[in-house]
């Protein structure tokens, strides 16, 4: 029981933390780093809002400010990030930049549970894949977590689906 209690408390973070990096990543490439960091962005390509759905559980992500989603290419990656909403909401998506993109990483908060699709030490938790259309891309999956509140009651799962145009 305490290794599954250990294992809902890293995914947790993960998730959290992943959402986290999508953000930072977002400000990155708009050239909102400190000056003197050496990154100026001009590589990268920033699409916002538009026509985003982040739906868990067949339901819209209530609470989360569609219109402060965007995606975000540069060295090799395509990021896709949200502002929290007070906290309580968010999501970060990290996928390679191929023909054929690879999701590597997802982070949601929903309700106040931090889930996550990542691989971590050897082990994977949860899954997604993504799929293209023009410059629409579909993410859906599984991602497992823990709930903020209380890391130790265990492990849930929630079947998401995240569609974004990264033009």
């Amino acid at each position: 029981m305490t290794k599954n209690r250990v294992l809902a408390a890293g995914i947790g973070m993960l998730a959290t933390a992943a959402v986290l990096v999508g953000c930072s990543d977002e400000n990155s490439a708009k050239g909102n780093e400190p000056a003197g960091s050496g990154n100026t962005g001009s590589t990268a390509q920033v699409a916002g809002g538009g026509s985003t759905e982040v739906k868990v559980e067949g339901q819209d992500l209530a609470g989360l400010d569609l219109k402060s989603v965007t995606c975000v290419k540069a060295g090799g990656k395509i990021n896709v990030a949200s502002a929290a909403i007070g906290g309580q909401q968010g999501l970060g998506v990290v996928m390679t930049d191929d023909a054929s993109p690879k999701v590597e990483s997802v982070g949601l908060v929903v309700d106040g549970n931090a889930l996550a699709v990542a691989s971590m030490a050897g082990a994977s938790s949860g899954s997604a894949e993504v799929k293209v259309d023009g410059s629409t891309y579909t993410i859906t999956g599984e991602a497992v977590g823990a709930d903020l509140k209380n890391p130790m009651a265990g492990m849930i799962t929630k079947k998401f689906e995240i569609k974004v145009n990264c033009s």
